[in-house]
């Protein structure tokens, strides 16, 4: 009888270009961004455990991987980084697991369960998204504390505080300030099998925490950078002086309204200051952004709630990489499902997809927008892309008010 080969095998991350690569990348963190680490809580923890961290940044695979030098970690990654052929041949060589985003992906968690059989140590993001305002994003499930469970091992908290500011999801640049990472062990492989899923996905939440603009607030931390304020309006789409929407634009360190001329500075240490005293502005973009939830939470409760946009239809086409075109047509967002209509193909369709089986959509600033179908991508890239936040908003809010959450059990 032949020996059967393991099911799901991942491969550990290359330590040839883990041990040429990282030193240096530590120490340009240490001197461009300061980049300090503070790992006495786990100094004497030994693999297999499993690492969770906030998703501040677009450098958070960088940071973490810094944070965590010289352990080699298997980082779980969104399915879409893996439809880049050149990504996916980096992240082959890394040992990335790909995911679906917000879906009960059983093939990742295989994966998981194999590298921590091997004596590994794994790495997720549990929100599963980039921040949009400078606290957590994305949509943590309540699945996190069933997984931790499965996978029976230590959990491991990375919080950095300043990542958001030094290269938010909205913007190419980055600037130059202060980040600071603790390394803390939360769950023990005691607690892991002594804790409730209520108290694990609790002490998750709380350890992962962060909010960039308290921090920056409590500490006034200067940042340097160039353009400061250019991409604000793929997050923050509302004026608060005229009410307009989509209105707002970006050009250096100004952020104004097209509609009203009201307008904005953002200072060195990354927040807003008044062009005049006629400006209406809120100190930071966390304030703006709770604004923009306000309306939002105004608008929904309307049972006419209804966004619409032109877009086109792309999707992920088995065995090819990147995604194909399907169509253009409109898209419709309500209480109740994402409507689709134009073509698909060719052909004049509809597509109708409820938001009960949505819990949240990956968003990238001035690209596109998500709705997962299980393993079936839908993206759609808007005519007009500042509008595209207003929706991930309200897929949130909806969700929220409208829908049951999943039940611990």
């Amino acid at each position: 009888m032949k020996n059967k080969k393991p099911v799901q095998t991942v491969n550990k991350p290359s330590a040839l270009l883990y041990f040429m690569l990282m030193p240096f990348l530590k120490l340009y963190y240490r001197m461009v961004f300061k980049h300090t680490v503070d790992r006495s809580g786990i100094r004497s923890l030994k693999p297999p455990y499993l690492v969770v961290a906030g998703h501040a940044s677009w450098l958070d695979y960088m940071i973490t991987s810094a944070a965590m030098f010289p352990v080699r970690m298997n980082y779980v990654g969104a399915y879409n980084f893996f439809r880049d052929k050149v990504l996916k041949t980096l992240f082959g060589f890394m040992g990335v697991i790909p995911k679906y985003q917000f879906t009960n992906d059983l093939a990742a968690i295989k994966k998981m369960k194999y590298c921590i059989d091997q004596g590994r140590v794994v790495m997720l993001f549990p929100h599963g998204c980039l921040s949009n305002e400078g606290r957590p994003g994305g949509f943590a499930v309540f699945g996190i504390a069933k997984l931790v469970k499965f996978l029976n091992v230590p959990v491991v908290a990375l919080k950095t505080d300043g990542a958001y500011l030094t290269r938010p999801r909205w913007t190419k640049y980055v600037r130059r300030g202060r980040m600071h990472t603790t390394a803390s062990l939360i769950l023990t492989q005691t607690d892991v099998q002594s804790l409730t899923n209520e108290q694990i996905y609790k002490a998750i939440m709380e350890a992962i925490d962060f909010d960039d603009y308290r921090w920056q607030r409590e500490n006034q931390v200067p940042y340097k950078g160039k353009n400061t304020a250019e991409g604000l309006e793929y997050i923050l789409y509302k004026c608060p002086k005229c009410k307009s929407e989509f209105t707002l634009r970006s050009q250096g360190n100004r952020f104004y309204c097209t509609a009203c001329g009201n307008e904005a500075q953002v200072n060195r240490f990354l927040m807003f200051e008044q062009v005049n005293e006629c400006s209406i502005i809120f100190e930071g973009i966390d304030q703006w952004y709770d604004y923009q939830k306000t309306c939002i939470d105004s608008e929904i409760k309307n049972s006419g709630f209804m966004l619409k946009a032109k877009t086109e239809l792309r999707h992920n086409e088995s065995g090819k990489y990147g995604y194909q075109l399907l169509g253009q047509g409109e898209l419709t967002l309500t209480r109740a499902a994402f409507i689709y209509t134009g073509e698909i193909s060719g052909e004049p369709a509809k597509m109708v997809l409820p938001l009960k089986n949505i819990p949240m959509i990956p968003y990238a600033a001035n690209e596109y927008i998500e709705v997962a179908e299980g393993s079936r991508i839908h993206r759609f890239i808007f005519e007009d892309k500042t509008q595209m936040i207003k929706w991930v908003m309200a897929v949130r809010q909806l969700r929220d008010e409208y829908y049951e959450t999943e039940k611990i059990k």
